[in-house]
């Protein structure tokens, strides 16, 4: 035999075994039991029956199989299972200001809180309310820094804690 003919041969045998090996391959694939795991388990033997793996099975295309199409008899099918109750969530406890006479609409979670200063011409009054109606709380002098806690529906108004006290203050005289 040639050397033309021996390379010729070799590479004929090489394809013959490719071809075979992707048709084994395929019909693995297509029939469910090639699942990526070796050794041999609890999985189904693999026999010349290729339907058997799709058995029950009444749609191809879905997401779960029932247990006897797949082999596994440990786990009912999955709308036989009780669902868990999803947990409901704690409510956030909203927080109250003491002192006041109306809580704030809005309220301003911690580290997005605005810092205002009282504008340098006046000492505010601070109030119970979002209103010049609402009784004095205490004073806040010109030129002191304040931390916006929450704020009424317009934000014309702002709730502070100011010498340990809360109490309302018009924005319009903070910057």
């Amino acid at each position: 035999m040639s050397d033309l003919r021996k390379k010729a041969m070799t590479r004929l045998v090489l394809c013959a075994v490719a071809l075979v090996a992707s048709i084994i391959f395929s019909v693995l694939l297509l029939t469910g039991n090639l699942d990526g795991q070796t050794g041999s388990g609890d999985s189904t033997p693999v026999t010349g029956d290729t339907t058997s793996a799709a058995a029950g099975v009444d749609d191809p295309t879905a997401d779960s199989f029932p247990a006897e199409a797949t082999g596994d008899t440990a786990a009912p099918p999955a709308e036989e299972q009780p669902a868990e109750p999803e947990p409901t969530p704690e409510p956030t406890p909203v927080p109250t200001f003491d002192g006041l006479s109306v809580q704030p609409a809005v309220i301003y979670n911690e580290g997005e809180q605005p810092s205002y200063t009282v504008t340098p011409d006046n000492n505010l009054n601070m109030r119970a309310g979002p209103g010049t109606d609402y009784d004095k709380v205490s004073k806040v002098p010109a030129s002191t820094v304040v931390t916006a806690l929450g704020a009424n529906e317009d934000g014309s108004w702002v709730v502070v804690n100011y010498d340990g006290k809360y109490g309302w203050l018009k924005a319009e005289f903070l910057s």
